[in-house]
């Protein structure tokens, strides 16, 4: 079948990755595409969130950049339909080969068969509005945001918009898997520097050498010209800084002189830099400098603005409308009939303790979702150590339940804590110790 669209309006937006200006760009500019080159792989994403849902071209002519770089790429924006351009002896690669199965909907070798090209783009772009139509606007966009209605997610929703209006630096704490990077993506993309890059760099992912060499370029040999720290390629935009406890204390000092002096040195000589600095950690800084493993210079500079994220078990209202976008997102990825979540499947999520958090969740519904054959998810569709939960003391129980009727009563009024206390029928001083006594007062 042979699919015609109006010409009345722009098509839609073809996003080239890498390659060079070739003739059958402006063939297929004329039919009315928008086509966007994107040159330097470290913008990729940034442009990528700027145009949305588009067609994605991979140009691996040129070898411009690593074939695992753009697989990551690929890998983490399932929202653009990926095809790749290469030269007809590139088939025998293994590796190309192999990124065009996982990744690709199509594929062309050089020259570019334009009539075919406009073809394939066409038919994938109605797709894309297909997609739109079928699926809700909530679950393409790329997870980039935060989900919940509690009253914890509401004031961080609160503070991120205070804090993005800034430019000081930010500690965001709290434990494994609670969504630190996205609080700070979230920063970013509400701030003056949106348009810009948002480089990530993780401080227990990489040996002190690597670090050194891959955030301050410290050893990088003359003829690396085309080298780029990440320092250098968070110029104008955001540098967040993962496990920011687990950088040696040589690195702490080199990130310590970058604050005060923002100068990196490069083959061709030494360059301003002016990045916004974003780091997350998921144990007690102050306690580490206590320890004497965290300079404490360095804790002042960058603890100007501090955000602390609440682990998921202190906000179980949450964990219904997170399980019911995740399942809406991954059967939409994987092509399932899986739509909702059974009732006794969303008790059970919600007693759980979620010692991974945010992250657990997420891997929870992907593999639920994966197991279930109906529209329905149910509870035997996940794998949670459920008899944990019977090995509790009676003590832990009443305290957690005290805990959680006062989160309750805080967020049915939305967070004013003299309405909650008569609510719950104790005094206001009451009321007071018991949120001390659960740490439930925030800065």
């Amino acid at each position: 079948m042979t699919h015609h669209f109006k010409m009345d309006s722009i098509p839609g937006s073809l996003l080239v990755i890498g390659g060079r200006h070739e003739s059958w760009y402006d063939m297929i500019s004329l039919t009315g595409w928008k086509i966007e080159r994107c040159a330097d792989l470290r913008l990729s994403q940034t442009m990528i969130d700027r145009i949305g849902p588009c067609i994605g071209l991979v140009d691996l002519t040129n070898d411009d950049f690593s074939l695992s770089a753009i697989a990551y790429l690929a890998s983490n924006n399932k929202h653009v339909r990926w095809m790749a351009y290469i030269k007809d002896n590139q088939l025998n690669q293994d590796a190309i080969c192999q990124f065009i199965v996982n990744f690709c909907i199509d594929f062309f070798t050089a020259p570019m068969p334009e009539k075919l090209l406009l073809s394939s783009i066409g038919h994938q772009l109605g797709m894309l509005k297909l997609e739109k139509r079928v699926w809700p606007d909530s679950v393409t966009d790329n997870q980039q945001r935060l989900i919940g209605e509690s009253l914890s997610v509401k004031r961080l929703r609160e503070q991120i918009k205070r804090i993005a209006s800034t430019d000081a630096s930010v500690i965001i704490s709290g434990e494994r898997g609670v969504g630190k990077s996205l609080v700070a993506k979230s920063i970013h993309d509400l701030s003056s520097r949106s348009k810009g890059p948002f480089v990530v760099v993780c401080a227990s992912a990489l040996s002190e050498k690597r670090f050194e060499k891959e955030v301050f370029g410290i050893e990088r040999e003359s003829h690396q010209a085309e080298f780029h720290t990440k320092l250098e390629a968070a110029h104008e935009g955001t540098l967040l800084i993962k496990d920011i406890t687990a950088l040696p204390k040589s690195q702490q000092q080199h990130l310590l002189d970058f604050i005060t002096h923002p100068i990196v040195s490069t083959p061709n000589g030494e360059k301003e830099i002016n990045t916004r600095l974003i780091v997350t950690a998921y144990n007690d800084l102050e306690q580490s400098v206590r320890d004497g493993e965290f300079l404490s210079e360095l804790l002042y500079l960058l603890k100007i603005l501090k955000v602390n994220v609440s682990p998921l078990k202190e906000r179980c209202s949450d964990i219904s409308s997170l399980a019911n976008h995740y399942v809406l997102h991954f059967s939409r990825e994987y092509s399932t009939q899986a739509r909702s979540i059974s009732h006794q499947a969303l008790k059970m999520l919600a007693q759980y303790q979620w010692p991974g958090n945010v992250r657990e969740l997420v891997n929870q519904i992907k593999r639920a979702v994966l197991m279930c054959d109906g529209q329905v998810v149910e509870l035997e569709h996940f794998d949670l150590p459920i008899q944990n939960q019977h090995s509790r003391s009676l003590k832990v129980i009443r305290e957690n339940s005290e805990r959680d009727a006062l989160i309750q009563a805080l967020d049915a009024n939305d967070g004013q804590v003299i309405l909650a206390a008569k609510e719950l029928r104790i005094s206001r001083a009451t009321m007071y110790r018991l949120l001390s006594k659960h740490q439930l007062i925030t800065e």
